[in-house]
């Protein structure tokens, strides 16, 4: 069994070469109106094509025709709601449209976009639009049967959220949740507001804390980009006061080099602080009490540490009046919000912590107390305890 790719008369045309069954699969086509070829191409009569260097025993089919530098896919041939868009130089493999047991690339992508989408080098403002190493890169990582079975479209979102960030609408089910949940606690006349929001607050936290464990069994299938916006997302939770947040703004430092932080935290008050992300699998603490019996700071760790501490003294020394940094800053900010300057603090997520032993969790407590300005470090179990005991204190007594 084999599929090769052809353009032909500026159609894109498939050669299925299947291992037996060739004129069953034709007259399947021919009488029955049509046949689902792996669960990817779904081919009618008017589909088939004569393609001259190919024998018998194969099916040939047109799935898409060239448009203005592109093969326009036949939405009826994959099954899709949205057009996809192949650049026409693109050299096409089955991969780009069949994964691991029969899965259907393209479908399982439409069910997580809301418009068409063009793999190619141009943008495009009437839909998404990823390069054709990125789609490349995509397919390598697609999830096979097994996973798609455990994290349905929670994974795809996910892998394709790095590539298409507006594809995000199974995020949504988080607010449509909370939507009906208000709808059920305001139809009981006897529940009070402080009851109602208590209830709403143990929910966001309660799906928040989940969320947090299923990215943490995902972490090493997941990029640094977008585990650190999604984790983003989950600490908005912890620290309400901010009321922005961008990732990656950069300004200049004191020793000539821009300086990028993982993301510029803005509160209320337009009142400036840091935050850095770091992946679960970095180590925290050296694995032995190797210096004079007590646990010190690995150098990931230390480098982090060391990383925020500059980000706040570069800050510092911003001049107000010449720095363009406070301009492009108050653009994104609501109106009325003026971005200030004044003593910032950090705040690091790195590494876990639930081997540690009794030794190294005060030794890891007394290295956080060191770091004045860095108002919160944490590991990801240190998150995990936050948010469970917010629950609790949430839970009705």
């Amino acid at each position: 069994m084999s599929f090769e790719f052809v353009k032909q008369n500026s159609e894109l045309i498939v050669i299925y070469t299947p291992l037996y069954g060739v004129s069953e699969i034709l007259n399947k086509i021919r009488i029955e109106d049509g046949y689902n070829i792996k669960n990817t191409f779904w081919v009618e009569q008017s589909m088939l094509r004569d393609v001259e260097e190919f024998d018998d025993d194969s099916i040939c089919f047109a799935i898409g025709k060239v448009v203005d530098g592109y093969i326009e896919i036949n939405q009826a041939v994959v099954g899709t709601e949205h057009v996809f868009f192949f650049s026409e130089n693109m050299k096409f493999n089955p991969k780009m449209f069949v994964a691991n047991k029969n899965i259907s690339v393209l479908k399982k992508i439409d069910q997580v976009i809301d418009g068409n989408m063009y793999i190619g080098d141009d943008e495009h403002s009437d839909g998404y639009s990823i390069s054709q190493s990125k789609y490349k890169a995509l397919i390598e990582i697609f999830p096979n049967s097994t996973e798609l079975k455990k994290y349905a479209h929670k994974r795809i979102a996910t892998i394709v959220k790095e590539f298409v960030p507006q594809s995000d609408k199974c995020e949504h089910e988080y607010e449509n949740y909370i939507e009906k949940r208000e709808h059920a606690y305001l139809k009981n006349e006897n529940l009070n507001i402080q009851d109602f929001n208590r209830k709403i607050r143990r929910e966001q936290f309660a799906i928040a804390l989940s969320e947090l464990k299923n990215l943490l069994e995902e972490a090493e299938h997941t990029s640094e980009t977008v585990w650190q916006l999604r984790i983003e997302e989950i600490m908005k939770l912890l620290y309400p006061q901010y009321i922005f947040s961008t990732r990656e703004f950069t300004f200049q430092g004191v020793d000539g080099y821009d300086k990028r932080p993982d993301f510029i935290l803005v509160d209320a008050n337009g009142f400036i602080d840091v935050m850095e992300i770091k992946k679960p699998s970095v180590s925290v603490l050296t694995k032995q009490a190797s210096y004079r019996n007590n646990y010190v700071p690995v150098r990931d760790f230390a480098g982090a540490i060391q990383q925020i501490e500059k980000y706040i003294f570069c800050l510092n020394c911003l001049n107000r009046e010449k720095d363009n940094f406070f301009v492009k800053l108050t653009e994104m900010l609501p109106q009325g919000v003026l971005p200030q300057v004044v003593n910032p603090q950090g705040i690091l997520i790195i590494g876990r912590s639930k081997e540690f032993d009794e030794q190294q969790i005060r030794d890891f407590e007394l290295i956080k107390r060191q770091y004045k300005n860095i108002a919160d470090i944490m590991t990801y179990d240190d998150l995990i305890s936050r948010f469970e005991r917010i629950i609790d204190s949430l839970s009705d007594k």
